[in-house]
This record gives C-alpha cells, structure tokens and sequence, in this order.
C-alpha cells in the first residue's frame, strides 16, 4: 500500500532571467513530442500547504500523457543514467511493482550501454499507450525538474554509490526553498 504525501518538499523557483519561468517542449525517440512543456509553470509548496502539489502533479499527468482519473494515485519517479552500477534490475522491478500497487511512475533516463538501452526501449514501447507508466529515454534536466515537482516519491537506486547527484540536488532543492 502506498502512502498518501510521502513526498520531498520541493518547490521549484521560476527564473526568469533563464527561461522566463517556463519550459520548452521536449522531443522523444521517434519524433513523437509530448505535449507542450512549455505550458508547465510550477507551483510551489510545503508541508503545510500541498496545494502547488497536486497542481505540479495533475499538469505532469497531462503533458506526459498519463490518467488523471484517480487525483489520489501516487506518482513514483526516476531520474538516472541507465548504466549498471545503478542497478537497472532493480528500476525494472520498481516499474512493475509500482504497477502492481496502483500507482503511476515516470523515468527519465539516458543510457550509453547500447544492450540496457535496448532492454529499456523494449520496455517502452511494452507501455507506450499504458495510462500510468511514461519512460523517457533520454537526458533533459528542465524535464527533471518538473518531475521532481510532480512526483510523490522517488527511486535512486545504487549498487555502490552511497549519495549522487539525485540525493545531493533534493538536498539543496528542500534547503534553498525552506528558508
């Protein structure tokens, strides 16, 4: 069973001076666009008010394609490089349990070993169409972004990595915008 708000406290700061607080649209394999990004403006939010939340989370759900149905479904996401010392057993095993257990998941991931791209693309395309799973299969930090503003929980799987850049950018992301 998931739990409901177990989540990192994150808000994303708008830049203007970088993107004018908005995102551009992002291309995936095959020339497929997702829907336009560039309409994603982050709400921020705290413990004590989840409202920017559920707004980060249902624009997410809209411009990645994914069911808005149930508001109440958890969000589980994965931003990585694809490589083995990541442990992608364990990412496939999350994509399918996270399935499993009713909620939704997002990966973003680049890969260079041709044999896990592979594996991933098959993956994929298994759920190109599948209302609760989106992979992307390529690196865009703006993307990153909105997924860590729009997700309830993460995965950061390691074989030997005890603390990456992923735990050291939620860090400094709940730091800055805590105080």
């Amino acid at each position: 069973m998931f739990f409901p708000n177990f989540s990192l406290i994150i808000c994303i700061v708008e830049r203007e001076s970088e993107s004018g607080g908005k995102l551009d649209s992002y291309e995936v394999e095959g020339g497929e666009i997702l829907q336009n990004l560039a309409e994603f403006q982050f709400s921020c939010y705290s413990a004590n008010d989840m409202q920017g939340k559920a707004e980060n989370k249902a624009a997410m759900r809209r411009n990645l394609g994914l069911s808005s149905a149930d508001d109440q479904r958890p969000v589980v996401g994965c931003i990585t490089r694809l490589v083995p010392q990541k442990g992608v057993h364990l990412i496939k095993h999350a994509i399918y349990r996270t399935l499993e257990m009713g909620g939704q998941f997002e990966l973003l991931g680049s890969c260079p070993a041709p044999h896990i791209q592979r594996e991933f693309e098959g993956i994929a395309n298994q759920f190109q169409n599948h209302e609760h799973i989106r992979l992307i299969l390529k690196y865009d930090e703006s993307l990153s972004h909105a997924i860590y503003a729009a997700s309830d929980m993460f995965i950061i799987p390691s074989i030997f990595e005890p603390c990456g850049l992923t735990q050291v950018s939620h860090l400094l992301h709940m730091l800055i915008h805590e105080f």
